[in-house]
């Protein structure tokens, strides 16, 4: 059903799947930019549309509501479903008479305060991302992070200290925004998650009241109290920049699931690393997999040893790009 064609493409239909390159048509899943180009024709949910064209501006869009079925050609229909990876984000079901296949695009089953639970259905064949695909990537439950970051940043304002949190400007910042709103702290926004975080709003997410940050409520003779002003949330390249560094003694927390490898804090130069993702942990993946109950399994986006593992398991399982020239599916 598949074919990889310098991206992954439906075999026999000029239907690209988060191609990186501009293509004739190609579903998109979500609005990170690393799944990102300006195609002749995108599809994707309403949320990721508006989100695409803030980033990177769109041309034709098909705009699908989840579960809705979409006839891209006689022989091929599909519909978008809940992927719980950031707002907008879906995952690509497809029916052909040969047999269905879920494309989970980036996702994650657990519950979010910001984003639609994920919702797959059962396929013949399962393209899945493995970020995570090694057992060793076990996340926390969500509400002992939450309640980590809370009293982080509880002792960084009782210290005089000015608290920055970080996580991407598109989903991990909202989740952010709510856990600190919904923990009673007043919070400014960077630029670039104020202008997400509008976007998702206009769509249903709910992140509680902020702030865009202004260099004058934080820096010089007008300068808000640390009270007032809160907590600051910005994206994560900023962990080394002048909008950090300036901050006489800033209290740095980043958000990420790879908080659970070594020395993440000096990976990131921050003073703690939680481990808060949105993507699906290691258990989560094999949980995916029991759900759709597929034939075949191919993995991509993660750890190459996670197709073995699900060979280990008793899965027909293989990377989705063994070889650039290789054809797949066939």
């Amino acid at each position: 059903m598949l074919e990889w064609a310098d991206d992954l493409k439906l075999c026999g239909a000029e239907l690209y799947f988060d191609s990186r390159r501009p293509r004739p048509c190609c579903v998109v899943s979500h609005a990170h930019g690393d799944h990102l180009a300006c195609h002749d024709h995108a599809i994707a949910t309403p949320a990721t549309r508006a989100l695409a064209e803030y980033r990177i501006g769109v041309r034709k869009v098909t705009e699908l509501s989840y579960f809705q079925q979409f006839n891209f050609c006689a022989r091929t229909s599909l519909r978008l479903l809940p992927a719980g990876h950031v707002p907008g984000s879906a995952m690509v079901h497809v029916t052909r008479p040969e047999g269905t296949l879920l494309y989970t695009g980036d996702f994650k089953l657990r519950e979010s305060l910001t984003v639609e639970r994920a919702r797959p259905e059962p396929a013949d064949v399962l393209l899945m991302e493995s970020t995570y695909g090694q057992p060793f990537f076990q996340f926390p439950p969500w509400r002992k992070v939450a309640d980590q970051l809370l009293e982080i940043v509880g002792a960084a304002l009782r210290a005089g200290r000015q608290p920055i949190v970080m996580g991407y400007s598109l989903g991990k910042a909202q989740e952010i925004t709510r856990i600190l709103t919904d923990g009673g702290f007043p919070v400014t926004v960077h630029g670039a998650v104020f202008h997400m975080s509008r976007i998702c709003e206009e769509f249903g997410t709910r992140t509680g009241p902020y702030r865009p940050y202004q260099a004058a409520d934080f820096h010089g003779p007008r300068a808000l109290a640390l009270g007032e002003r809160g907590v600051l949330v910005a994206p994560p390249n900023v962990a080394r920049s002048g909008f950090v560094t300036r901050f006489k003694d800033p209290c740095r927390v980043i958000l990420t699931g790879w908080s659970l490898l070594k020395n993440a804090i000096y990976r990131y130069g921050v003073d703690h690393a939680l481990p808060l993702s949105d993507h699906a942990d290691f258990d989560e993946l094999l949980e995916l997999v029991e759900r759709v109950r597929p034939k075949k399994i191919y993995s991509h986006h993660g750890y190459k040893e996670f197709a073995d593992i699900l060979r280990a398991r008793g899965h027909d399982a293989e990377l989705a790009r063994p070889d650039e020239q290789l054809m797949l599916f066939g």
